[in-house]
């Protein structure tokens, strides 16, 4: 999509989104008003007269608006055609009407609704003049002039005609006056701005095009009007006019506000989804947006309709429609699907595939018709139950549709609804609990009514903090918070909205974790894309400079003993190492993550394995979309490296090899920093750069817009440790490795002040190997340098599993490991690594049950045995249970 078309679209939704809220806005107010001046058999014979209007207007405009709009090209010819034909179909239709009027009564029973229906079929001839200046209004995507045109003529036709006319004593004719004048004015002022001619034109050749879309369109909509009428039709017939009527205001009060939420997108959606409609991806991308949107607001505003229609019908009807509160929960779920499938019929209409939409919509009119006639014995809460099972099948026949145009997966459905389903429940149990809570209280209806919008509103907005909802607070941070440019530049309420979102996720890490597990705890939605996949796109290609093949792809064996249990894996294979030279790309320092400025992915060589993004210790992986994905520009135009600070055995094997391997391809490359980083950080760098460190790195505090980046990919397998990644390390820091002596000195790696995977009695374990000449050892209290030294002349190293294990890289050849498992946790990647590098190894357990908390009493005996210098053979592990 353009950005002169994004423009467009976003410039037009917030007309039509301004427009239509001010006129639901004069709408709560005209309808509260009307209700209490009206009663509910004139709205009843206004429904009733409204559902054969509706059937006229479907074959007096034949589908002529929309063919206009869908048209690629449009000549003055086609436009001369469109309104000669639309003014002959309005004549006819409205003679028609006019004379078939009389034989109404004979469905519904009820002659008063004569004289109406006579009057509101004139609203059929007005259509036909004004329907081709309101569709090239549209196609011109000119919807600031046509929402300007609606609220005009809103104001004047229904807060001055109508209301006028309802205090003058004048009953169901004030509703005809007010529409009737909107009808005149949207016409005469529709006209006004595009003065199109209105020269008579007949031509068989130009309205064949115009009538083949058309035609098809007009079809199906007369279909969807019988499937959107069979309620009040099996009303009417069934229950008489005053179900009818209580039906209608039950059926508006939820349609206005969810329709005037949604129709400001829709209008805008035929002619922008017309335009990409040779773009699939990009228009599969729009519609589940839009779908995704859409639904986070409706979903949950249906759901808070649903369980406050108690004062919602009290303040808004009047106590004389309290038999519409059970009626307003149903149609809560029937409008919000049905505002939702309106989506997907657009779609089918901006890609011409109509054999489909009319197939659907013919076979939802017959499945409804026979919904209605079984729930028909159930009365009126039958007959709209049957409305909404008619609406879930339309709405998961369309979105089963779309997957053969778009191409999109299940996958993809799920994504974009969850957001909108979790917050709809969440609403909903809230405002459940508060409707119990008023329940006999006493408190009076509006206040009731006020307290459910006020804490609706508060949790609508709050579940954007949500981790689940992080693609939705994307889409609005970028297209509403942008607009809002203060805010960018208010630090205070920066480093709030840090420290918030730092809460946040923590919270959403526990919570997660405990309810589904830790391999899904945090998750977050941002997508992965490889560059290797994404290389050849055009928005991709200005920043990729050059990439270079480090080392080839190798395969690794891990020679375990036979008995050794299969979970401790054996094989792996390691993908080519890569460089990329990047430019204007963003960065998040605490993290590393990479991202293109105008993309919705990370790069996946900047995080390999995705479950980095759970957040491994001090690894925040959110942080990067706190800013609105609008970094800081930085100043640096040499090349920048990110060395993104994480737990001690991911750095040293992940994130220092690259840094590493950096300084050596580019010398005087500058290393990208967070403002705070463990020690380990500064002295595995210190110890490379020496006194040019200070010089050389680059502090951030939040994400940054860099000039020139080099990206070396990370290991996509954590806990597999590269080959060539040792071999750097050593070539750095041991560089004479080869003539290292053979070990003298027996260590323990002691985590006794460690926080995690503790050993209940770790301090008899110690005593027991300080008595057999072990040195016990903290490695959270040594330096980067402190550590290499002491491993370099290591012998044997007992430990229990951590990461202090990581320094078995810098012991001599001939090293003997043992290492110890906390009761309920096995993780094989320091058994790999001793095993890659040449070392004995074998291990023990605390305890033979899994799935407890990783800690646990060691048999200090079984240790000792097992020690290499005891008799026992190495190896002989119990196996985990």
């Amino acid at each position: 999509m353009s950005q002169n078309l994004s423009s467009r679209i976003l410039h037009s939704i917030k007309w039509t989104t301004t427009a239509t809220f001010a006129i639901a806005a004069m709408q709560v107010g005209y309808s509260a008003l009307m209700s209490r001046l009206l009663t509910p058999a004139d709205f009843g014979l206004v429904g009733m007269a409204g559902v054969v209007l509706s059937f006229g207007s479907y074959f007096a405009q034949m589908g002529l608006e929309q063919a206009l709009i869908q048209r690629t090209e449009l000549s003055d010819d086609d436009v001369r055609v469109a309104f000669t034909v639309s003014v002959l179909l309005g004549i006819t239709c409205t003679t028609i009407l006019w004379f078939a009027a009389p034989i109404v009564p004979l469905y519904f029973k009820n002659p008063h609704v004569v004289p109406i229906l006579q009057v509101m079929a004139v609203s059929l001839l007005i259509t036909g003049l004004s329907a081709t200046a309101v569709s090239l209004l549209k196609r011109r995507m000119a919807f600031e002039t046509l929402s300007k045109i609606e609220v005009a003529s809103y104001i004047i036709s229904y807060g001055g005609v109508g209301l006028g006319m309802a205090f003058r004593g004048h009953g169901v004719w004030s509703l005809l006056g007010a529409t009737i004048t909107q009808g005149i004015l949207l016409g005469i002022l529709a006209y006004w701005n595009v003065r199109h001619s209105i020269r008579p034109l007949f031509s068989w050749s130009v309205f064949k095009p115009l009538f083949a879309f058309g035609g098809k369109v007009s079809v199906i909509s007369f279909l969807e009007f019988l499937g959107a009428n069979l309620d009040q039709l099996f009303i009417g017939r069934l229950l008489g006019v005053r179900m009818v009527g209580i039906y209608n205001r039950a059926f508006m009060l939820v349609y206005l506000p969810v329709h005037n939420m949604t129709t400001s997108i829709a209008r805008v959606l035929l002619p922008a989804f017309s335009t990409l409609q040779n773009d699939r991806k990009q228009l599969c991308q729009s519609y589940l947006t839009t779908l995704s949107l859409t639904s986070y607001v409706v979903l949950p505003t249906c759901v808070g309709i649903a369980t406050t229609a108690e004062p919602l019908v009290k303040v808004m009807l009047g106590d004389q429609w309290l038999e519409a509160i059970p009626i307003v929960k149903i149609v809560a779920f029937v409008v919000g699907l049905n505002m939702l499938s309106t989506f997907g019929g657009i779609l089918f209409e901006s890609l011409a595939d109509l054999n489909f939409k009319l197939g659907l919509q013919g076979s939802y009119v017959v499945v409804q018709a026979l919904l209605m006639i079984y729930a028909s014995r159930f009365g009126l809460i039958g007959l709209t139950g049957a409305m909404l099972v008619g609406e879930v099948l339309r709405h998961i026949a369309y979105l089963v549709a779309g997957r053969r145009l778009l191409s999109y997966s299940f996958f993809d459905i799920v994504s974009t609804y969850l957001p909108a389903v979790v917050t709809a429940l969440v609403v909903g149990s809230v405002s459940y609990g508060l409707t119990v809570v008023f329940t006999g209280s006493g408190v009076p209806a509006l206040v009731q009514l006020l307290a459910h919008i006020l804490l609706c509103g508060f949790l609508l907005i709050g579940m954007l903090t949500v981790s689940i909802n992080r693609p939705i607070r994307m889409q609005l941070d970028e297209h509403v918070l942008s607009k809002l440019s203060f805010l960018r530049h208010a630090r205070p309420f920066s480093q709030m909205r840090l420290t918030v979102a730092k809460v946040r996720v923590r919270l959403a890490q526990i919570i997660q974790r405990k309810l589904l597990g830790s391999m899904v705890g945090n998750l977050p939605g941002t997508a992965l894309r490889s560059l290797e996949e994404v290389w050849g796109w055009e928005a991709v290609k200005p920043h990729v400079r050059t990439m270079r093949t480090l080392s080839a792809p190798t395969t690794q064996y891990y020679n375990f003993p036979e008995h050794y249990p299969p979970y401790f894996r054996r094989y792996k294979a390691f993908e080519a190492r890569l460089a990329y030279w990047l430019c204007d790309v963003c960065v998040a320092p605490d993290n590393g993550l990479t991202w293109l400025p105008n993309a919705d992915y990370v790069l996946s060589e900047s995080i390999g394995d995705v479950r980095r993004l759970m957040g491994w210790g001090n690894v925040m992986p959110h942080l990067h979309l706190l800013h609105s994905r609008r970094p800081t520009q930085l100043a640096e135009a040499g090349l920048v490296v990110a060395a993104a600070p994480s737990p001690f055995f991911h750095w040293l094997f992940e994130t220092l090899p690259n840094l590493l391997t950096a300084l050596e391809l580019a010398p005087e490359v500058r290393i990208l920093i967070p403002t705070q980083y463990p020690a380990f950080v500064h002295q595995a760098l210190e110890l490379r750069l020496g006194s040019s460190f200070n010089q050389r790195i680059i502090i951030a505090d939040e994400p940054v817009r860099i000039p020139n980046l080099l990206l070396l990919q990370t290991e996509v397998d954590a806990g597999f440790v590269p080959p060539i990644a040792v071999e750097i390390l050593r070539a750095t820091y041991i560089p004479n490795y080869e003539q290292l002596p053979s070990g003298y000195r027996d260590i323990y790696i002691s985590r006794r002040y460690a926080p995690r995977r503790a050993m209940v009695n770790e301090v008899e374990l110690e005593n027991a190997l300080r008595e057999r000449g072990f040195e016990i050892v903290y490695c959270e209290k040594l330096s980067f340098a402190e550590q290499i030294h002491l491993f370099s002349q290591a012998r044997t190293v007992v430990a229990l599993h951590g990461a202090g294990l990581s320094n078995i890289t810098w012991a001599p050849k001939g090293l003997r490991v043992l290492e110890v498992f906390p009761n309920g946790y096995f993780n094989d990647c320091y058994a790999r690594l001793a095993i890659q590098l040449g070392f004995a190894y074998s291990y023990a357990t605390c305890g033979q049950v899994q799935g407890r908390t990783a800690s646990g009493t060691i048999s200090v005996a079984d240790v000792v045995a097992r020690l290499p210098n005891a008799p026992q053979a190495i190896g002989l592990a119990p196996v985990l249970q």
